[in-house]
């Protein structure tokens, strides 16, 4: 997809006031003479005159700012090139390894996505939203023994976080442990959300007798999950009919 750039043109204006004397017939000689002005314009106001001699942005802001258009936009590829046109335009100025990693990652160019959260984590190794995402990321590339590494990394730094603990549970889940990914589910949200969680993975899997027994499980709780008991009526109908 090309992307036309509209800029819009500053053209900056000068207005010089002519003093045009009205010319004297033979019959005014030795009458007062009277000398004529053509009105000039109004001055600008220092307002104006500030905007119209504003310096126009350079290429390189105009890449980043088009750039995060296009990418809220849902336009990744070209996004992800306007950035690295960004980069080359002025290889001087603050990095753009956050921008880019997370939309690397989401065409599936993990390699890339990986070596951006790694620059961006060694420069700020106490965000945990950036530990979550690249841990995230390593999973997706199936790197599951760095992807733990990185999550028990950021919950050292933040142990009560429960979207890294989610996230956590999700390695163990796509690494094949259940049990583990079951108890950092639990730490996360509850057991009750930890079995619920479990059933919606398993069924995705296709596994639907273990998501039928999480569900029950979820359901004989104290305080039981009324998502979990609908969802378990509905997998026990559509199963019976098989």
């Amino acid at each position: 997809m090309s992307i036309a750039l509209l800029i819009p043109h500053r053209l900056a204006i000068l207005v010089l006031t002519l003093v045009i004397p009205l010319c004297i017939g033979c019959g005014t000689i030795g009458e007062k003479q009277h000398t004529d002005f053509l009105k000039p314009f109004a001055r600008m106001s220092s307002t104006a005159l500030s905007a119209s001699t504003q310096a126009m942005p350079s290429e390189y802001e105009i890449c980043i700012e088009t750039a995060r258009t296009v990418a809220e936009q849902g336009h990744v590829v070209e996004a992800i090139k306007l950035y690295e046109r960004a980069e080359k335009l002025d290889p001087a100025a603050p990095s753009l390894d956050a921008a880019l990693a997370p939309l690397f990652a989401s065409v599936g160019r993990y390699d890339l996505a990986i070596e951006r959260y790694k620059r961006c984590v060694d420069q700020s190794p106490q965000d945990v939203a950036l530990s979550n995402n690249f841990a995230w990321t390593l999973m997706e590339a199936g790197r599951f023994d760095h992807a733990i590494m990185e999550a028990n990394r950021g919950l050292d730094n933040h142990g009560d976080d429960g979207r890294l603990q989610a996230t956590l549970a999700m390695i163990h889940y796509r690494q094949g442990d259940r049990e583990k990914a079951l108890d950092e589910f639990e730490k996360a949200h509850g057991l009750v959300a930890a079995h619920h969680n479990l059933s919606v993975l398993e069924i995705d899997a296709g596994n639907l007798e273990s998501a039928k027994n999480h569900l029950r499980i979820a359901k004989q709780s104290a305080e039981p999950n009324s998502q979990s008991e609908v969802l378990l009526s509905t997998l026990e109908t559509q199963t019976s009919r098989h």
